[in-house]
C-alpha cells in the first residue's frame, strides 16, 4: 500500500480522545500490518504521551508535531491540524477520524483516481438530509455564500487526498474558511469550511464509496462490504444502545485498565456483528419528528417519567389488541 494513514489528535487526561484513536490503530493493524501510519498533534499532547497513554507509538510509523497557536482550545487545535494537514506530509494521504473501525484491508485505495475523495455525510446529499437546511443557512450566514445550487456535503471523517497543486490549494482555502468560521463568527465547524473551499476551487472533491466511511448511525447500507467503520463521538440520544463502540463505558476500562480488554479485541475482530439485540432503527420521517421541539420534549418526558412510560406501553398493548379484534371479526 503506497498511501499513508494520517491520523490527528488533541487531547488530555481528561478525555478518550486517545483512548479512541488506540482503537482505531489497533483495528487499522490488523487488517494493515505494513502501511505507513503518521499522528499529527500539537506540542501539549505529544508530551502528555507518557505511561499508558505512550501505548500509542507501538502503532504508529512517525508521530509530527505541528506547531498551533498557544492560545487555541483543543477543539480549535484540532482543526487547524485538519485543515492544514496536507502540506505537512507527502504523497498521498488517507485521513481517519480517531472514532472510526477499521474492517478490512485498505490497499485499494491506491487506485482511486480523483485528487481528493470523500462520502457524503451521512450517505446522503443535502436535499434528503434533515438538517440539509439548517447547514444551507449556515453557509449563508458563515460566508455569506448561496449554496442552493450544492447537493454534495461531504463527511471530512475519511478523507482520500493526492499531493497535488490543486489539493494544495483546496488545504489552503478551508484554512482561510475555517479560521473565518472559527473567529469570525464562532462556528468552529471544518465541514461548511470544506464545502465553500471545494466550490472556489471548482469542485475537485469526488464522491467515494460509503464503504470507505461507513456511518452506521444513519445507514446500515455500506456495513456488509465496510472497510472503515464511523462510530461518531457525537452526542445522540441513546446511541449507547446500539453498540458497544458507542458506549463511553470501553474507552473509560481502557484509560482505566491501560491495556484494551479481551471483550472488546473481540469486538474489534467482528465490528460489523458489534452490535446489541434488540436494536431498533427509526425511519427518516420519525426522526425528523423527534428532532422537533414537541417530539424532543415528549421523548425526554417519556423516558425520564417511568409511569407515564408504562402507561403508554399499555395504550399500545390496547390498541394492537384492538386492531387485531377488526382484522379477524
Amino acid at each position: 500500500m503506497n498511501t499513508t494513514i494520517v491520523y490527528i489528535l488533541t487531547s488530555s487526561d481528561k478525555d478518550i480522545y486517545i483512548e479512541q484513536l488506540w482503537l482505531s490503530l489497533y483495528s487499522l493493524r490488523l487488517h494493515n500490518p505494513e502501511v505507513r501510519v503518521v499522528l499529527l498533534t500539537d506540542d501539549s499532547t505529544e508530551v502528555s504521551l507518557v505511561g499508558d497513554r505512550a501505548k500509542i507509538r507501538q502503532y504508529l510509523s512517525e508521530v509530527k508535531v505541528v506547531d498551533v497557536p498557544k492560545e487555541y482550545t483543543l477543539k480549535e487545535r484540532s482543526r487547524f491540524i485538519k485543515t492544514t494537514y496536507r502540506k505537512y506530509l507527502k504523497g498521498n494521504l488517507l485521513f481517519l477520524d480517531t472514532d472510526t473501525i477499521i474492517a478490512d484491508s485498505l490497499s485499494s485505495i491506491d487506485v482511486v483516481e480523483a485528487d481528493v475523495a470523500c462520502v457524503l455525510d451521512y450517505h446522503a446529499q443535502l436535499d434528503k438530509l434533515i438538517d440539509g437546511p439548517v447547514i444551507r443557512e449556515r453557509m449563508i450566514d458563515i460566508f455569506g455564500v448561496d449554496v442552493g445550487d450544492e447537493n454534495n456535503y461531504f463527511n471530512s471523517g475519511v478523507m482520500f487526498v493526492k499531493d497535488t497543486p490543486c489539493t494544495h490549494q483546496l488545504f489552503e482555502e478551508w484554512h482561510k474558511n475555517w479560521k473565518i468560521a472559527a473567529f469570525e463568527k464562532n462556528q468552529c465547524f471544518d465541514q461548511p469550511a470544506l464545502l465553500v473551499s471545494d466550490k472556489v476551487c471548482g469542485h475537485i472533491i469526488k464522491e467515494l464509496s460509503g464503504v470507505w466511511n461507513c456511518q452506521v448511525l444513519t445507514s446500515i447500507q455500506y456495513l456488509h462490504h465496510a472497510k472503515i467503520i464511523h462510530f461518531f463521538n457525537n452526542t445522540w440520544e441513546g446511541k449507547s444502545e446500539w453498540s458497544p463502540f458507542f458506549d463511553d463505558e470501553i474507552y473509560k476500562q481502557l484509560k482505566r485498565e491501560g491495556e484494551i480488554p479481551t471483550r472488546v479485541k473481540e469486538y474489534i475482530n467482528d465490528p460489523k456483528s458489534a452490535f446489541f439485540s434488540p436494536a431498533y432503527f427509526v425511519c427518516k420521517r420519525k426522526n425528523e419528528f423527534l428532532q422537533t421541539l414537541v417530539g424532543a420534549t415528549l421523548y425526554s418526558e417519556f423516558q425520564k417519567n417511568g409511569i407515564l412510560f408504562r402507561f403508554v406501553k399499555l395504550l399500545c398493548k390496547f390498541r394492537y389488541f384492538f386492531m387485531q379484534l377488526i382484522k379477524h371479526g
